[in-house]
């Protein structure tokens, strides 16, 4: 029996396998219809969602054929499990499948069928290499129902962006998308815009995205010139402070705060009356030094590259090549560093990722670790975690932590361990939390003369990152990865064919770069050549007619591969015949082969072997076609072979190197063994000064293993201090929540505010004219006017009341006041207003024929950029006081005051005071501007 959440029931599972049935009932039907009969399935499908509006009509026959389509274009036939798990995401659930279940194969069923709507469907993913490899892989399937594919990548432009947008289905990162939202709602023409309206999208690795990242909001910003004196001056400061004495530090916060005696020492360095002067504060940079020398730590928080501070992403190991800490952290950094200091910014434009992807009118997500999140989805997202069964029973054999006194005795039993499994054969994974913590641990590895892969966030790793994960699970192979290796790539025991397939491929390429010799124009053999390769090939090689003539190669095999591309390709003729080939006609194809360089190849192969695109009379595709099938099956025999000794072995050994702050990255580690009912075993290696017992209860710890009696070479080992630990998680797990919560709560007045505005914006954009904004933007600003001159007369304000029948009038474009003091008195508002509205249509009327006479046409353009560069203007200007306003607020607790209500309240002031500051400046602008 399968342990289901509380909300999932037995009835649903019941239900669930009663769908599945009817899609299983179409399978033979639709197995024998043509490929153009299938298209046409496709095409009436679509009609009739197009008059129902319900996929619930449609849903089983489009499974069916997307299984069908699976089927002959990968190979691959979707499992029960696979079709119950693409009905929970078609449902807008969150699906946990465990690692190895197939959740790229799964998510193709609701994409397929969402994509029917003709609405576009958003398959995001979490980085760029695995969105390009989906996209790939799946694109030759989604192309046989006759339905278009979009893949984004970071340097596209908008013309391709665009193209890409506008596909049935479309693959990106999160970040990508989110970007481009941003971008589009700062656009100043309709052509500028990439997306079009949200309709349905799934996200793969859901925890890391909803979850992991969105602790921070998305940030669009604009360069500003940064006071680099001031980051220099606070670094070198921050040098003579010591910790607990100047300063005190919250690692669980990630926080600092100076001391009293910490404060006046700094004021004394830098000869200023006060760190928290407003004219010129000090106390922003000195903060971010210490943080910055304290907090983050190279090549667990960041590293450098190219002379430039990298972000390491905490979760999942990755670079994060374009993002910056906010709030001047990134050039405390760089100065800490000694690296250039880049450019301050400002911010243009922000999101959540919480409130973006609850802009999808419907959003589903797939992980192997969504449970013990399960309350943040619901909540925050109100989206339901259903946990799928694997398609075979799980029989990974998780052993209890060990803890050990120090961390060197940690690291020396973790080497020993593996070297024991290393010589027996085992396949070893080690799971790392920093790249300094891997590099450690490879250098005792290389002390003990064991071979291993390297995989961390240094880009010299990352290139080779999904061929090091795909061969983890060969015989002998030790695997030391930071988090990054829980994604994308599944670890197959024996290792991965097509992998090995491919390289054995560029491997071959790359050998006749280097040691093929063609033949002159008379086919004549060298004799120099035959000399040097005598003794391998001249044994083996029959020299005699065409094949003799074409090629000497270093693998007897490649005969057998050249003779299989003649016969299929134009050259085919002349293996029965005594006809020479030209050498023009044949050798040309191998010469341009020459010059490909590795990504040339990969791409061919990718069109060649995924795609389809296979042309019938060029020789370069046949040649790797045929090369890859013969590699590709010498490589399953192999895999098969060593996957049973790897199993008799025990399977791939997960260890641990350090808990993480949270339960879901350890299980994702543990998800790499045991894959679709293969043996595995995890195990963590622990010591009292890792970072999470030593936050979290390393006294307790040490008290039990002294009154224990346990040296510090001896492990301790208990499920009760499994329990411990993960009680420890679970405190960080909700610190991090709560820290979540609270800015999806915050932001959600500003995403209010946001949508009111883009939705504003976005409508402005597409209209030919925006006079009549204008004009009603102006005449709301007359109605406040008139108020508040009234007003002023009323209360015997005379200065006001002139200094605002000024502004009035030199608005209007008047150079007389427009309304005296005594005539004001003996007009009422109504009176007051409708003269101010009158004289406003005048002078709006005349600035517009100003423009025509110039240029006809001319005033509705500049009607247009004036508005939108004035709501950009105020909108920035509105999200830095909400960002002050949300840092300060805090304070009003102490008054017995909710900070949570109190903001809403003075952001909603904020706001409004940012819709009249819009109206004013864009018809002040207007009516002021003059054509040059």
């Amino acid at each position: 029996m399968f342990n289901f959440l509380n909300k999932f029931t037995q009835n649903d599972l019941i239900t669930l396998r009663e769908e599945v049935k009817k899609i299983n009932n179409l399978e033979s039907e639709i197995a024998v219809l043509t490929e153009l009969e299938i298209k046409q399935r496709i095409n009436k499908l679509i009609k009739q969602y197009q008059i129902d509006q319900n996929f619930e009509n449609i849903l089983h026959e489009s499974f069916a054929l997307t299984r069908e389509a699976s089927k002959r274009t990968l190979g691959l036939r979707h499992y029960d499990t696979q079709l119950m798990g693409g009905i929970v995401l078609h449902q807008g659930k969150i699906a946990e499948m465990k690692t190895g279940e197939g959740k790229t194969l799964v998510g193709t069923l609701p994409v397929v069928l969402n994509a029917l709507s003709l609405k576009g469907v958003h398959v995001v993913t979490v980085n760029d290499y695995l969105a390009k490899r989906d996209q790939q892989w799946m694109s030759q399937l989604y192309r046989y129902l006759g339905l278009s594919v979009g893949l984004i990548q970071e340097n596209m432009n908008s013309t391709q962006r665009r193209k890409n947008y506008a596909a049935d289905i479309t693959y990106v990162t999160n970040s990508e998308v989110a970007f481009d939202y941003l971008r589009d709602n700062m656009s100043t023409s309709v052509d500028e815009l990439v997306l079009r309206d949200f309709n349905y999208c799934i996200i793969d690795e859901v925890d890391s995205i909803l979850i992991d990242e969105a602790r921070t909001p998305l940030i669009i910003s604009g360069s500003l010139e940064a006071p680099i004196e001031k980051y220099v001056t606070a670094d070198e400061v921050c040098n003579y402070l010591n910790s607990n004495v100047h300063y005190t530090v919250d690692e669980k916060a990630k926080n600092i705060t100076l001391t009293g005696k910490g404060i006046e020492q700094i004021e004394k360095m830098l000869n200023v009356p006060s760190l928290y002067d407003q004219k010129n504060p000090w106390i922003p940079y000195i903060n971010n030094a210490i943080k910055a020398k304290v907090l983050f730590v190279k090549d667990i928080n960041y590293i450098v590259r190219d002379n430039e501070i990298v972000i390491i992403d905490e979760f999942t190991g990755r670079i994060m090549s374009d993002r910056r800490w906010g709030e001047g952290l990134h050039e405390a950094v760089e100065a800490k560093e000694r690296v250039p200091i880049k450019k301050g910014s400002e911010t243009l434009g922000s999101v959540t990722y919480q409130n973006f992807f609850l802009s999808y009118p419907k959003f589903a997500g797939m992980t192997g670790t969504a449970k013990t999140a399960e309350g943040e989805f619901e909540k925050i997202y109100k989206r339901e975690v259903v946990v799928l069964p694997t398609t075979k029973p799980l029989i990974r054999n998780d052993l209890t932590d060990l803890v050990f006194k120090d961390e060197f005795t940690k690291w020396q039993s973790i080497a020993e361990y593996v070297q024991q499994c290393h010589l027996r054969g085992q396949p070893v994974l080690i799971g790392t939390t920093s790249i300094e913590k891997s590099e450690l641990i490879s250098s005792l590895l290389q002390d003990l003369k064991i071979k291993h892969r390297l995989l961390n966030a240094k880009p010299e790793n990352i290139k080779l990152e999904s061929e090091i994960v795909a061969q983890a699970g060969r015989i002998g192979a030790v695997t030391v990865a930071t988090n990054m290796a829980g994604r994308g790539t599944d670890i197959l025991l024996g290792g991965n064919p097509d992998f090995q397939t491919r390289q054995d491929i560029l491997n071959l390429i790359n050998t006749l770069k280097h040691d093929l010799f063609f033949y002159n124009k008379n086919f004549k053999i060298e004799k120099q050549i035959l000399k040097v390769y005598e003794s391998n090939f001249r044994k083996k090689i029959k020299t005699k007619k065409l094949i003799t003539k074409i090629l000497l190669a270093k693998y007897c095999e490649l005969r057998l591969n050249l003779i299989k591309i003649l016969n299929s390709t134009k050259y085919g003729h002349y293996l029965n015949t005594k006809k020479e080939l030209k050498y023009k006609d044949f050798n040309y194809s191998f010469e341009i082969m020459n010059t490909y360089n590795q990504n040339q190849i990969e791409l061919l192969i990718f069109n060649i072997i995924e795609n389809g695109y296979l042309e019938i009379s060029n020789f370069i595709d046949h040649y790797l076609f045929v090369n890859y099938g013969n590699y590709l099956k010498k490589n399953k025999l192999e895999s098969q072979k060593e996957k049973l000794i790897v199993q008799k072995l025990g399977g791939l050994n997960v260890i641990g190197s350090e808990r993480h702050d949270s339960r879901r990255i350890d299980n994702q580690l543990r998800g790499r063994a045991g894959r679709q009912g293969d043996p595995g075993m995890s195990r963590f290696f622990l010591s009292l000064d890792d970072n999470l017992i030593r936050i979290f209860g390393a006294n307790q710890l040490k008290s039990l293993m002294e009154k224990a009696q346990f040296n510090s070479n001896r492990p301790l080992e208990s499920e009760f201090l499994t329990q411990g630990l993960e009680t420890a998680q679970k405190k960080v797990e909700d610190f991090y929540y709560d820290s979540r919560k609270r800015l999806f709560e915050y932001d959600e007045v500003t995403n209010t505010q946001r949508l009111a505005i883009y939705k504003e914006r976005n409508a402005l954009l597409k209209y030919k004219s925006v006079r009549p904004e204008m004009i009603a933007y102006g005449e709301d600003l007359i109605f406040s006017l008139a108020r508040e001159l009234k007003n002023t007369n009323i209360k015997n304000e005379k200065s006001q009341f002139y200094q605002l029948s000024k502004e009035i009038s030199y608005l209007l474009g008047l150079t007389h006041l427009y309304l005296d003091y005594n005539e004001v008195k003996n007009l009422k508002l109504e009176e007051i207003t409708k003269l101010l509205l009158s004289q406003l249509w005048i002078t709006y009327d005349l600035k517009e024929a100003e423009f025509e006479t110039i240029t006809p046409g001319l005033i509705r353009l500049v009607e247009k950029t004036s508005l939108l560069k004035q709501i950009d203007s105020a909108w920035k200007s509105h999200l830095q006081k909400a960002d002050i306003l949300r840092e300060t607020i805090g304070w009003r607790s102490y008054g017995q005051l909710d900070p949570l209500r109190e903001y809403k309240n003075e952001g909603f002031k904020l706001f409004v005071e940012t819709i009249c500051e819009i109206k004013y400046n864009s018809i002040y602008d207007i009516l002021k501007s003059k054509f040059p």
